[in-house]
Parts: C-alpha cells; sequence; structure tokens
C-alpha cells in the first residue's frame, strides 16, 4: 500500500482499452480550528496535516476530493491511479506519508465536525527521505475503482490526511494544489454473439443431437461483438474436446476473415469414428477475454457410403438406345443399402455437379431428365457428415428422333416463317410453341414436313420449342431460341461508298404499321424519312468524308413506337490513288541516294483498271489496279523533296483525281554492311571481329567520313575514295546492340548530317537460367533441378556442363533453348559450369552459374505425383520421403500448413506413409526433417488434387 511520490502517467497502446485522465468534479478540506466551517470548492490550497494560520495558530486538516467514474460501469479496469501535485512541504530530508482513504461523499456541508464517513484504506505515499521530494503524489486504486464500477456506482471521493500519529506535527504538513488527477485504464468486454460450423450454415448441434462431420477439417466461427468504439477485429480463441474427456481439451486462435467473424480450421482426423467432440468459442480484444460461448457438438462419421445404384425404364443402362430426343425419362439413385444417406452428388461428363436430396435418409431419390443426346451420369451418395461414396458411372443412350427446326425471323408483328422435318417415317403430325402460348399442332406432309407463318409478339430471346408425334405418341422434341429484333432491315446500293459520289439505302421494316425512319450519319441529329404503304423507304446519300462512317436507322410506328436502332459501318474510300511507304514517309525526311524504297499504290475504288504513276519528272508507268496495294521500288536519284504522283484509269474510261505524294530524301550519307546488317534483331559477329562497312555520300564533294560508337563522341576518321565512298573494316567492342553515328565531311570543310546505323553483336558467354539461384536456397539433395541453355551463336552443336568438380556431361543442342537436368549432391553453393562447342570444335567461353542449394527433404508417390489429378477416393497411394541433407532422423508431416504434425521415423535417412482419401479435391502435404541435433529442415511441400471420378 505503499507508493512513491513520483507519478509517471503514459499513453495506452493503440486498442480496445481506453485511457482518460479525469480531474476532481468537486473538493472540500476541513480545518480543525474551525470545526463547524465548510470549505467547499474554493481556490485552494489544499491543506494536510498541520499549519500555521495566519492567527499564528496551529491548524489540523484534511483534503477531499471526488471523481466521475460513471464510463467505468461495466468495464475491466486495468489501472486507475490517483495523483496530485505539492505546492508547499515543511521537510524534504525527513520520510513524510500521506495516506489516501476511499470515504463517503462530501457536500457544502462537510465540516471537521461533520466529515464524511472513511470506508477503505486505498494507499500511503512517501515523499522526502530516500523517495525526496518528487512534488507529486500518487496512490494505486484500482481495485476500489474496480469494485464501484462493478456496483455501477456513478463517483469516488477520496481523502487525503496525514496518518493520525504524525497528524499534529508541523514537520509532517503539506499544501497541496487544486489539481488531483484519477487516470483509469478500462476496457469493456467483448462478448460472442454466436458460434456454428461453417457447413452446414452455423450448425451448432446439442449432446443428444451432435453436428455429423467427416473425419478430415472443419471450420468452425464465431462472431462477437464489443462496446468500445475503438475496437478492431481480433481472432477468437476456439477449443474442443471429446465429450467426457475433458482432460483433451485444446485451445487456438483463429483468424478474422469478416469484420466481426473469426474462423478456424480444425483437423478431425486425431478423433474417433462415432466421437462426439464438444466445442466452444470465446471473444479477444487484445485485453481482456469473454467468457466461453455455450458448446456445440459434432460428431465424428468416419465411413464413407456404398457406391450408389442408377436405374431407369425409358432409358436403362445396356448399351442400346431408348427414348427419343426431347422425351422426359425419370432415373432414380439408390443409397444400396446405406441408411445414413442423405443425397446424392452428380454430374453430366465435363458438367457442373449437381445435388439431389433424398426425401428421407437411405431412401431413394428420383431425377426427371430430358436428353438430348445419349450421355453419361457420374453419381455418388452424400451422407450427414458430408462423407461420399465411390462414384457410379450410368451411361445411356437415345434415339435420334429429334425433328429439325428452322426460324425465319420476320420482325415483331410480321410474318416469321417456321420449317419443320424429320427423317422418322411414323411421324404424323408436329406441334410448335411459341414463348408462353399454347402448342399448335399441324399435320404432316407426305415428304414428313411442314411450314407455318406466325407472327412474334415482342422483343428479345423467345423460345419456339416444336415436337413430333406419331399419332398421340411423342417421338422427339427440340428447342430453339430465338431473338426477336424489330430493327429495320438495311441494304447498302454498294459495299462500300465513294467520296462525293452517291449511295443508295434499301430500307425494310422489322415491325409492323412502320409509318417512317429516322436516320443519323456519325453523331449528328436524327433525320425523317417518309416510308411508303408496304413500311419500305430508300435514302440516297453522298458522303463527303473519307473513312469509315456509323449510319443509324430506326422505324416509328403509327402509335409512335420508336424500333431498336440498327447501325451500318459504312466505308468511305478516296476517289483518287493511295500511296504509302514506310521506306520514305510522307513529309519526313529518310533514305538517302541511291538507297531503295518501297511504295505500294493502289485504288480502292470499285472498277478501277489501272494505276498511273509518275516519280518526278521521271516518265509515267502504269500497272494494274490493287485493292491491296502494288509494291513499286525506286531509288532516289537527289536529296531534298521528291514527288509521287499516282492517278487511276476507271472502267468507263475517265481517271480519278491525281493523288500527290511528297518526301524528302536525306543528305546524310548512308550505311551498309552485309557483315553486321542494321536493325535485323539477329545478332553478327562477335566483340573484336572486323566487319566491312560502307558509306556512301548523298551529295558529291565528300573527301572523309568520321564515326564514332554511341555514348562516345570521340569519332575517327576515315578517308573517302574518289566517288566518295569509303569501305572501312570496323570491329565493334561490345556485344548486343551498337549504335554507329558516320558524318560525311566535305573539301570546304562543312559535315553532312549525322547518320545512325545500328545492329546487334553476338554475345559469345552461353546464358544459364533456372529456378536455382543465389537469391534463396532451393531443393535438397537428391532433388533434380532443370536449368535453361541458350547461346546467341546459331553454330553451337552440344554444350559441356560440369557441375561443381563432377565430370562434364556433354548436352546436344536443341536449338534456341537447351534444357537439361542435374541432380542435386551438395547443400548449399553450388557452380554449373557451361561452355559451348561448335561442330567444327570452336569452343565458346565459360559461363559459370552459382546457385543454392537448401535442405529440403524431397517427397515422391507413384499413386499421386506432384500437381495434377490423380488417385482418387478411396485409392491409397504410398509417400516417400527422402533426406534433402545428410543426417536426418525424423521427419514431421502434416496437411495443409495448419494441419496437426505427425512425426515419423527415418531409416538411412528415409521413410514412408501410406494415405487414402476420403474426399476428392487439392491436398497440399508439407514435410520437414529433423536432424541429431534437433534443427529443423526447410519444408517441401507436395501438392496434388485427388481426381473427382
Amino acid at each position: 500500500m505503499l507508493a512513491t511520490g513520483l507519478v509517471s502517467v503514459t499513453a495506452a497502446p493503440a486498442s480496445a482499452q481506453e485511457t482518460r485522465s479525469l480531474t476532481h468534479t468537486a473538493w472540500a478540506y476541513t480545518d480543525s480550528r474551525a470545526p463547524g466551517q465548510a470549505f467547499f470548492n474554493q481556490a485552494g490550497p489544499a491543506p494536510v496535516g498541520a499549519w500555521t494560520g495566519p492567527d499564528g495558530l496551529k491548524h489540523r486538516s484534511r483534503s477531499y476530493f471526488t471523481f466521475d467514474i460513471s464510463h467505468l460501469r461495466g468495464t475491466v479496469v486495468s489501472r486507475a491511479l490517483v495523483s496530485i501535485e505539492e505546492a508547499t512541504r515543511q521537510n524534504c530530508e525527513t520520510p513524510h506519508y500521506v495516506e489516501l482513504w476511499r470515504v463517503d461523499a462530501i457536500s457544502a456541508a462537510t465540516t471537521w465536525d461533520n466529515a464524511p464517513r472513511r470506508r477503505e484504506l486505498l494507499g500511503v505515499a512517501q515523499v522526502g527521505g530516500e523517495s525526496g521530494c518528487a512534488g507529486w503524489l500518487g496512490w494505486d486504486a484500482m481495485a476500489a475503482v474496480q469494485k464501484l464500477a462493478q456496483r455501477d456506482e456513478q463517483s469516488i471521493t477520496v481523502e487525503m490526511r496525514v496518518p493520525q500519529g504524525q497528524e499534529a506535527d508541523l514537520q509532517h504538513g503539506r499544501s497541496l494544489k487544486v489539481n488531483a488527477y484519477l487516470v483509469a485504464d478500462s476496457n469493456h468486454v467483448p462478448t460472442v454473439v454466436k458460434v456454428g460450423l461453417e457447413k452446414p450454415d452455423w450448425a451448432c448441434g446439442r449432446e443428444d443431437k451432435p453436428v455429423p462431420v467427416t473425419g478430415g477439417t472443419v471450420r468452425m466461427m464465431a462472431d462477437t461483438a464489443d462496446v468500445d468504439s475503438i475496437d478492431y477485429a481480433r481472432p477468437a480463441q476456439f477449443a474442443a474436446w471429446p465429450v467426457g474427456h475433458e482432460e483433451q481439451r485444446v485451445e487456438r486462435s483463429g483468424a478474422v476473415f469478416f469484420p466481426r467473424t473469426s474462423k478456424i480450421t480444425w483437423n478431425t482426423a486425431g478423433y474417433q469414428d462415432g466421437a462426439v467432440v464438444a466445442w466452444q468459442a470465446r471473444a479477444f480484444d487484445g485485453y481482456d477475454y469473454s467468457a466461453w460461448s455455450k458448446r456445440c457438438y459434432m460428431k465424428l462419421d468416419k465411413t464413407a457410403p456404398v457406391a450408389p445404384t442408377v436405374t431407369s425404364q425409358m432409358y436403362p443402362d445396356d448399351g442400346q438406345p431408348h427414348g427419343g430426343q426431347g422425351v422426359p425419362g425419370t432415373f432414380v439413385f439408390s443409397a444400396n443399402g446405406s441408411a445414413d444417406v442423405v443425397g446424392f452428388h452428380w454430374r453430366q461428363f465435363l458438367g457442373p455437379v449437381r445435388y439431389l436430396a433424398a426425401p428421407a435418409p437411405g431412401s431413394d431419390a428420383t431425377l426427371k431428365w430430358t436428353p438430348q443426346y445419349g450421355e453419361s451420369f457420374y453419381v455418388t451418395s452424400v451422407d450427414a457428415a458430408g462423407n461420399q461414396s465411390p462414384q457410379t458411372v450410368y451411361t445411356f443412350k437415345v434415339n435420334s428422333t429429334a425433328p429439325t427446326a428452322n426460324v425465319v425471323m420476320g420482325g415483331v408483328g410480321l410474318p416469321s416463317r417456321l420449317t419443320v422435318g424429320t427423317n422418322i417415317d411414323t411421324v404424323t403430325k408436329f406441334g410448335y410453341k411459341v414463348g408462353d402460348a399454347a402448342e399448335v399442332r399441324v399435320p404432316a406432309n407426305a415428304d414428313h414436313t411442314a411450314q407455318v407463318d406466325f407472327a412474334f409478339q415482342q422483343l428479345g430471346l423467345t423460345t419456339v420449342r416444336v415436337r413430333s408425334f406419331a399419332g398421340s405418341q411423342l417421338v422427339g422434341a427440340i428447342t430453339l431460341d430465338v431473338d426477336v429484333s424489330d430493327k429495320p432491315v438495311v441494304t447498302a446500293s454498294d459495299p462500300f461508298g465513294v467520296l462525293d459520289r452517291q449511295s443508295t439505302f434499301a430500307l425494310r421494316p422489322g415491325r409492323s404499321d412502320v409509318v417512317q425512319y429516322e436516320y443519323s450519319i456519325g453523331s449528328g441529329p436524327f433525320t425523317s424519312l417518309q416510308a411508303a404503304a408496304d413500311g419500305s423507304a430508300t435514302l440516297a446519300w453522298t458522303p463527303t468524308e473519307v473513312g469509315q462512317q456509323t449510319l443509324s436507322f430506326r422505324s416509328v410506328s403509327g402509335n409512335g413506337t420508336i424500333s431498336t436502332t440498327t447501325t451500318q459501318l459504312f466505308q468511305v474510300v478516296d476517289a483518287k490513288p493511295f500511296i504509302q511507304s514506310g521506306s520514305y514517309p510522307q513529309n519526313e525526311e529518310a533514305g538517302a541516294i541511291g538507297m531503295p524504297g518501297t511504295f505500294y499504290l493502289g485504288s480502292s475504288v470499285p472498277g478501277a483498271v489501272s494505276v498511273i504513276y509518275q516519280f518526278n519528272d521521271e516518265p509515267e508507268v502504269t500497272i494494274p489496279a490493287s485493292v491491296y496495294g502494288a509494291a513499286v521500288e525506286w531509288a532516289p536519284s537527289f536529296p531534298g523533296v521528291n514527288a509521287l504522283t499516282a492517278r487511276a484509269l476507271l472502267a468507263d474510261g475517265t481517271f480519278s483525281p491525281t493523288a500527290t505524294y511528297t518526301f524528302r530524301v536525306s543528305d546524310r550519307p548512308s550505311v551498309s554492311s552485309e557483315d553486321y546488317p542494321q536493325d535485323g534483331g539477329v545478332a553478327h559477329g562477335q566483340p573484336g571481329q572486323p566487319g566491312r562497312f560502307t558509306f556512301r555520300p548523298a551529295k558529291t564533294g565528300v573527301v572523309e567520313y568520321r564515326y564514332s560508337f554511341y555514348p562516345s563522341d570521340t569519332y575517327i576518321t576515315v578517308p573517302a575514295g574518289p566517288d566518295g565512298v569509303a569501305t572501312p573494316d570496323i570491329a565493334p567492342t561490345h556485344t548486343g546492340y551498337n549504335l554507329m553515328v558516320v558524318t560525311a565531311v566535305y573539301a570546304d570543310g562543312a559535315t553532312s548530317a549525322s547518320r545512325e546505323y545500328s545492329f546487334r553483336v553476338i554475345d559469345p558467354f552461353i546464358e544459364v537460367t533456372s529456378t536455382y539461384s543465389m537469391y534463396s536456397a532451393a531443393g535438397g539433395l537428391g532433388w533434380v533441378a532443370e536449368f535453361t541453355l541458350r547461346s546467341e551463336r546459331t553454330d553451337i552443336a552440344t554444350y559441356e556442363v560440369r557441375l561443381n568438380g563432377d565430370p562434364v556431361v556433354t548436352v546436344p543442342s536443341t536449338g534456341f533453348y537447351t534444357r537439361t537436368q542435374l541432380t542435386m549432391n551438395r547443400n548449399g553453393e553450388n557452380v554449373l559450369s557451361v561452355r559451348g562447342r561448335t561442330a567444327s570444335g570452336e569452343y565458346t567461353p565459360q559461363t559459370d552459374y552459382p546457385f543454392l542449394v537448401g535442405t529440403a527433404p524431397l517427397v515422391t508417390s507413384s499413386t499421386y505425383p506432384a500437381e495434377g489429378y490423380s488417385g482418387g477416393v478411396g485409392v491409397t497411394g504410398e509417400f516417400t520421403f527422402t533426406e534433402g541433407v545428410a543426417g536426418v532422423v525424423e521427419y514431421e508431416y502434416q496437411w495443409e500448413w495448419y494441419g496437426v504434425p505427425t512425426t515419423t521415423p527415418a531409416v538411412a535417412g528415409a521413410a514412408t506413409f501410406t494415405f487414402t482419401p476420403t474426399s476428392a479435391g487439392y491436398r497440399s502435404l508439407w514435410v520437414r526433417g529433423r536432424l541429431a541435433d534437433g534443427t529443423w529442415t526447410a519444408y517441401t511441400t507436395h501438392n496434388f488434387t485427388v481426381s473427382y471420378g
């Protein structure tokens, strides 16, 4: 109960707990010299113990402070510290004490003679002596505050006084500032709102009626709540134990999946078949746990039902066709003696899995199904726990009896035509049903066909069901889905338009009683067009822009109904021929004198016969017209602006307008090289290997050339021949892309603009890639690692591969990429050395590829290999663990990362275990090894999927 005089208040961490620093709401002191006088809520200071008054007489006083603690009601109080600052003190060398009492309430009537009743001593603060004079007094009042909060008290009043034996001694008197504080940490205990299993939905179960579950895993859930507004969700804690064996109770924390829902996956494999397991949950907010929730119960059922039987009178599984297409049949799924079967999972081949409930446990379920073709049903029984039986496959065939049917849709309210037929000679009539309308039956013609005109009455997808009959017996059926539209039908006179030439569009209605049409061009407004008496109309339109034009049409009926809009994308071409060139782009500088370029010329005008073109003042040339463009090769003879003109000869003997294509030929020197071709994407040569380059002038008068390699600005000069051409041998210095910059120098010292010439140089080193690297260790001893080898050289015949100091392995090249697999034999750092060899015996430089090999064990299974689908429900598989680092004495394995670990001893570094799945689906096996010194290896995950059947 003894406290020091120093008070320290620190902020609480961010959590559900709330910290408040409360100031007093009322205070008073009493004076022994004025036993009947009240000193209530005065300015202060607050006297405690003996003091000398202005009258020269000795007084004795006690001070009282009241704090509002109403906000603490219903909370857990983890700290309550009362503190006050001293105003004056008599002596600091000798220890002095101040008591803190909980007392009854104070009022304006509180006096020395009418003091509040003391209830309990809360603590004694020491000042002076060893504690020194800290300036603050403090007491721990947590127990008292918690008790009052539990009793829903609104306030607490405390008395500060000098102990009775020292109260009259002036040496022990103090004067306190009227700034008392109560610092309290409190928290509302969270609550559990609801508990239950995820499947079935929030099922809890009673002890006398537990929820049946399988022997795999279940997902437990708990909804929690917290009054504190600053609370954030924390995982709930779950506990489970076999009924009657509380000593086997296991508690684990879950994970938060929703703002107030915690979940945990609980492994039930360790419980005996038939065991009833109780479980419950409690909430946690970072400070306090709630009470445990009510108990839920589940019962372990690890016995799967036997495979079901499937029967059908209409469609038996006998290898022969029965029934007919569209003829309904019933299929009976039987539990085959398994009394706890509650339903059946079934699917078609490659179809989704569906569920058919049994009317009662163990009873048959009936599926009504109308087949169109022969098919197979894959059926498994399911018991109340979710255990699935082995799969039954039921295959049946269907007679090909469906009629043929075709609908020519005419619109809304307009005639549409249905044509039906059959190859069954006994068919005497057909029935057709449009949407929800009644079925109409019509007789079959002698050729077993029929034609019917009818009208759709509404827009949208409409079902047309057609059935064929032999007398009154249903033979076959087929269903058509018809998308009924009322869009106008638009037919253009030309497949595409020509600029400034008229095209026409014929409009036909898509619904009855059309009196006019509305059309728009592009994003323009709609314009009205009157319809003829039969609802048709014709639009004449002359395009004024080249390119794809959007024409929109809709009809308007006499009652004001506006149809759905139909859109026509109408391509409009230029009457002039088109000219394109990537070598010499229009209005751009490119190429060089004597550098050939490709130009594509053609005409998009229907009926164009030929194209006549001319470069500059050269003679005209005629070529056949092509809508795709004909390629013309041409090399300029002078720099600067050049022009290409073209006109088309049309079928009627007239000529199109002339197209003019201008471009600028560069006066930069041209650069070429057969040894190092430009921008081909394929690398050539090697660093240091000379290649012949040719520099040609764009104009006469060139006496020399300067060249450099980017980014260097240091250039080398080579002389030009009399014709201005230079052919230097140049050896690139680095691999990959090289950029050569070439400038021509004229006799007068002037220089041309620079020509940039890029090319790629072969990297002679072998590139090695793998999932094994120096960044993180992978695999372990015995693991097979794959390495990919690549060389930019195309003449590599074989690769010589050496792992660490092992013998060299020769790997034949398989082209651009060559893959090789090696078995790891060393933990830690490894080095793979690779060099390439040509057919002539030339070697590339050696590449050293370092990588790290881990300690993970190797997991193998012939029944359930890693990745992919394999095995099946009830199919036992054996798994073998092999040490990934020498010295493994034991293995630990578990299903999923959250599963319950199981250990098995290693014999000569290896171990095996068997597994028989009770359900299909994805599995992840986690395995690690333990060495003799107790250290663990890295984990291996072996992932696979148990086949569904």
